[in-house]
């Protein structure tokens, strides 16, 4: 991000909705731009998708992959300048009526007509202090920038702690409109082949994400029996030993499944599997957010930012 006189945001010609974050770790972008998308589709609208790219190789990043899995038809070009990715994404398909760029809060180049903000509800302020000492991307009193607040997954805070954290936001930001998300389970599916069992017995879940604790919430949520939980880093790559190490480990504890999120399951496909030795059957959990994304693609429609979807 640059802040340099004149450099000024650069406009596309159809309207911009960032979802974003301010503190490093999952909160739930990549479901919400999903959601997003699909509601402006089901409007009659045609959306692209932007975003920066992580470890991006020729096929993406992970979340990349999962939104081209889910949205197939949906266009998204990756780019770290998100206004040239913008760019090409129209010459391609001029047909697109509204541009979504996950994670762009901090990439203030390509101008945005509605910044939607995601806080986590067990921490929205990533411990009040920019990294190293906290998580911040950067200082929480630039949450002024924001169009919209949503606090996510607040299945998992308590009544004080929502209290709280609501509290401080009515206090600092009393003009931005605040909402409040939790994380769905829409399915389980299985990876392979085998079908998903009624009663699937014990199973052990991994995941490479920003908040591996969302996931075990969520599976706990869910009334699932783990033997145990095997957390990579964020935007880990699989490879064939991963997944030998992972079939040992269940098996040992005596599951009878692997569990994983959606991320993960795009980054597994690709691994050769068939040969490996007892391969126990995989799982995948597809969640999406609680929210309404209604309000927000009405604010773009009610500042004429553009015509009917």
């Amino acid at each position: 991000m640059r802040e340099r006189a004149g450099n000024w945001p650069l406009k596309l010609p159809v309207p911009v909705i960032s979802v974003g974050n301010i503190a490093v770790g999952g909160t739930g972008k990549t479901p919400i731009t999903q959601a997003l998308a699909c509601h402006w589709i089901s409007q009659g609208g045609k959306p692209g998708i932007v975003s920066r790219g992580y470890r991006g190789g020729t096929d993406g990043n992970d979340e990349y992959q999962m939104l081209k899995k889910c949205l197939p038809e949906v266009p998204h070009f990756q780019n770290r300048c998100r206004y040239k990715a913008g760019t090409q994404l129209l010459e391609q398909h001029p047909e697109t009526d509204l541009i979504l760029i996950d994670d762009g809060f901090q990439h203030r180049r390509l101008y945005r007509d509605l910044d939607v903000v995601l806080l986590d509800g067990m921490d929205p302020l990533g411990g009040g202090h920019c990294l190293p000492r906290g998580l911040l991307r950067e200082p929480w009193q630039n949450l002024a920038r924001a169009d919209h607040l949503i606090l996510t997954r607040v299945e998992r805070c308590d009544e004080k702690r929502l209290d709280e954290s609501i509290g401080f936001l009515q206090q600092w930001f009393p003009d931005i409109p605040r909402w409040q998300s939790r994380t769905e389970v829409k399915e389980f599916r299985s990876l392979d082949p085998t079908p998903v069992p009624s009663d699937p017995g014990l199973a052990h879940a991994f995941c490479g994400i920003g908040d591996p604790d969302s996931f075990r919430h969520t599976l706990e949520s869910q009334d699932w029996q783990m033997t145990g939980h095997t957390a990579f880093g964020d935007h880990h790559r699989y490879t064939r030993g991963d997944v030998e190490n992972l079939n040992r480990r269940a098996r040992s504890e005596g599951a009878s499944f692997l569990i994983c999120t959606a991320k993960d399951a795009v980054k597994i496909e690709p691994v050769d599997r068939a040969t490996i030795a007892s391969q126990l059957p995989i799982l995948v959990v597809e969640i999406a957010p609680s929210l309404d994304m209604a309000p927000f693609l009405a604010d773009i429609q009610d500042r004429s930012f553009c015509g009917e979807a």
